[in-house]
């Protein structure tokens, strides 16, 4: 699996118009063909996100696409105007035995 752990921060005053676009555009990326795991938690300030993807393809298909459902539901709901994107660790998980 392809995962990604993303750190968000609202501005100042939006954190709920910041949680109802995260769960909007969450429910659009959980329905995209792939996507494997998709779960968000808040740690301080920070908002974090766990997407899992069935591989980096898929992923790159999904989220690079300007196009697409993803890009789309960012766009509708305004997302960089209501927060700020920190940075984001990727990567292929490591089969535990």
């Amino acid at each position: 699996m392809y995962l990604v752990v993303s750190y968000w921060e609202p501005q100042k005053g939006k954190e709920s118009q910041f949680e109802e676009a995260g769960m909007r555009i969450g429910s659009v990326l959980r329905k995209q063909p792939g996507v494997l795991l998709l779960e968000e938690f808040k740690s301080g300030k920070k908002y974090v996100s766990v997407h899992g993807y069935r591989d980096e393809k898929t992923y790159r298909k999904l989220i690079d696409d300007p196009n697409g459902e993803f890009n789309k539901a960012l766009s509708q709901y305004k997302i960089e105007e209501i927060a700020t994107w920190v940075n984001s660790e990727r990567g292929e998980t490591i089969p535990i035995k």
